[in-house]
């Protein structure tokens, strides 16, 4: 899985397009839609992400708010779209991942070699 941090929704969405990942407008949908699941992809949008929690009395009241980063964050699983090497993180600890998913990988690592047996 890859991940991303845009700095808003209108740019990952322009780089979607880019890329031919929106939907053709149609008349029951007037504005073109991002195609996230497909054979060869699965695009995961978190959207903005808790980087610090709030703090709470034991009443539930809020005594310090919890922190955001306000970016756009997106989860990939599929091949690495090289338009996207400006907005690639690799979290330690993503907080959302794909089912039967692991960490973050990082599109420019070598890949590891495989030894046969």
């Amino acid at each position: 899985m890859y991940c991303y941090r845009f700095p808003d929704r209108a740019t990952f969405i322009t780089t979607c397009d880019t890329l031919g990942w929106l939907s053709e407008p149609s008349e029951e949908s007037p504005e073109a839609t991002l195609i996230a699941y497909t054979h060869d992809r699965a695009i995961d949008e978190v959207g903005c992400i808790e980087t610090a929690p709030g703090t709470y009395d034991e009443d539930g009241n809020e005594l310090t708010p919890p922190v955001f980063d306000m970016c756009h964050h997106v989860n990939l699983q599929g091949e690495h779209p090289a338009e996207w090497d400006a907005y690639v993180v690799i979290p330690s600890s993503p907080s959302r991942i794909f089912a039967g998913g692991g960490s973050a990988l990082d599109p420019h690592a070598e890949p590891e070699e495989v030894l046969e047996t």
